[in-house]
């Protein structure tokens, strides 16, 4: 047979293999095989297109009885084969065991041409992170991610990897994406443009919740997939929860089974109450993908917003045990144990959480809070300092920080933290109409009350009534402020108001009976320090999230 026919061959085995028909292509690779005399790259293309057929024990032994497991990509091909059956503590040894990249056997030729080194060593690196990250050893495993996007800046499995299973923390990931680029001679200015836009939408929104701005060379993304989600996640995290909604319908007619995209558009579904609308999802989730931790994880957030928690519990726990390092099932599986007071439980997961998903403070946070509710400040604080070591400017922790302050009667710091709070909110773009925020009100009109700034508190329980305007607590709150100015008027009338929505309220009674007397002429308890200590814990510290 002549050159040129072993060249139609396989320019043949290309053209089955690019559509799919791997039958035709594997029968003609074989004959490729001995046309060539057995060239390796016959043989690789062949043991590739078995493993694209998934007949991986089969690619292995022909890798071995072609004595090219002696080669680097060979080695690596067995191992991919290993690892795609699961087989991971195999797939680890001989990937410790690879030997040197040698010529003797490269790398099959591409479309594109010939496989460079720096690609072959970014998709080992990218194998072994996976293998690591499979036997439970996150360490080695974030350290060859890191290694797999260095080798080649377009890995974005590598950075994936590094940024869903929260890996690092928001500023460190900020850090790899510039280190990538800076790093990298061969990207040309317009790629790196792209590059750092793309892994920079895909990072922590909490680390830097201003809008992105897109550039003016990539404004052809505004209708990606992936830009789309970006913005709706970050509209999410700013608790615009209508515009991330909207903003995530645009991507899902783009298309529909993107599953980042589903996670924001169900987080969406639940801040706004759509139950029919969420319950059609997971059932079509569900039915379409039943091995997918998104699909149960759809499925417990619908029993999470019915209030029915074993149910939730169940379809979280099959989420996460489809996916251990799925970040958002493992908090709403804590949180629906926190909701029927199972303290111990919740506990247990979030601190799994926390040692799974090392640069995620969302599970410090919700450890802050659980022991925040059984009365132990003490812990409560250390773990909402370490969640605030990992992301600084999200408002929710510093926030928390505050009511905690606030419950402990240490006014100064709690004024700074809710300050700080109020500040990082007003940054980053939040929606102002939502209850979200009227606990920070809530909570720093209650501080400025105790400092007796009489007219910033009612700023504050003002801004907190605009935004829960039939909250009791906020009546009571701007109540007590007027009676502490000497304006019996308004705090009679605030305090009806506070009554008319929870009738039984003892302090709001009292607080009500005092300002009467003062109206009546017979007493005016202008002073706070006329009340007695016990009777301050009227305005709760209110925690902002859970």
């Amino acid at each position: 047979m002549t050159h040129e026919m072993l060249e139609a061959i396989r320019s043949k085995v290309e053209k089955e293999t690019g559509k799919h028909q791997y039958g035709n292509a594997l029968f003609w690779a074989d004959k490729a095989v001995s046309l060539g005399g057995g060239d390796p790259k016959d043989i690789f293309t062949f043991v590739n297109i078995l493993y694209l057929r998934g007949e991986y024990r089969r690619a292995v032994y022909f890798i071995q009885t072609n004595r090219l497991q002696i080669t680097f990509y060979g080695a690596y091909l067995i191992a991919k084969c290993q690892a795609a059956r699961g087989d991971w503590n195999e797939a680890k040894e001989t990937l410790e065991l690879l030997p040197e990249p040698s010529p003797l056997a490269p790398p099959p030729i591409t479309s594109d041409g010939v496989m460079t080194e720096q690609e072959l060593m970014s998709s080992v690196y990218l194998l072994k992170g996976t293998v690591y990250q499979a036997l439970d050893n996150h360490q080695f495993a974030a350290q060859c991610f890191k290694l797999a996007l260095k080798e080649d800046p377009y890995c974005v499995e590598a950075y994936e990897n590094l940024v869903y299973n929260h890996y690092y923390t928001g500023k460190c990931e900020g850090e790899i994406i510039s280190d990538t680029i800076d790093n990298s001679e061969d990207l040309t200015s317009e790629e790196a443009e792209l590059i750092r836009f793309l892994y920079s939408g895909m990072s922590k929104k909490y680390h830097n919740q201003q809008k992105q701005i897109v550039p003016n060379s990539l404004t052809c993304f505004n209708n990606n997939v992936t830009v789309l989600t970006s913005q709706a996640e970050r509209l999410y995290y700013n608790c615009r929860f209508n515009s991330s909604y909207e903003t995530c319908l645009r991507a899902l007619k783009i298309d529909p089974y993107h599953f980042p995209t589903l996670l924001v558009h169900i987080g969406c579904l639940y801040e706004l109450g759509k139950k029919n609308d969420l319950f059609i999802l997971g059932h079509k989730l569900v039915e379409l993908y039943p091995k997918a931790y998104i699909s149960w994880y759809a499925v417990g957030i619908y029993y999470s917003l019915i209030k029915k928690w074993e149910s939730a519990r169940q379809c979280l726990s099959k989420s996460t045990s489809l996916n251990k390092l799925f970040a958002a099932g493992w908090l709403a599986y804590g949180h629906a144990f926190a909701a029927e007071g199972e303290n111990d439980q919740a506990l247990a997961t979030y601190f799994t959480a926390s040692r799974l998903l090392k640069g995620c403070h969302l599970p410090l946070l919700y450890i802050g809070l659980q022991y925040g509710s059984t009365n132990n400040p003490l812990l409560a604080e250390k773990f909402f300092k370490e969640a605030i070591s990992l992301a600084p400017n999200d408002p929710f922790v510093l926030a928390e920080m505050g009511a905690l302050y606030t419950q402990t009667g240490k006014w100064e710091y709690a004024l700074s933290y809710l300050q700080q709070a109020l500040s990082k909110v007003k940054e980053g773009e939040h929606e102002w109409a939502a209850t979200t925020w009227s606990p920070l009100y809530i909570n720093l009109g209650q501080v400025y009350r105790i400092a007796k700034q009489y007219d910033q508190a009612i700023k504050c329980f003002k801004h907190a009534q605009f935004l829960a305007c039939d909250s009791s607590t906020v009546y009571t709150g701007l109540g007590f402020v007027y009676a502490l100015q000497g304006n019996a008027i308004l705090a009679v009338e605030y305090c009806h108001k506070a009554l008319d929505k929870e009738r039984q309220d003892p302090f709001t009674i009292q607080l009500l009976e005092m300002s009467l007397t003062a109206l009546a002429g017979s007493g005016d308890k202008s002073d706070e320090e006329e009340i007695e200590p016990e009777e301050r814990e009227e305005i709760k510290c209110t925690p902002t999230v859970f």
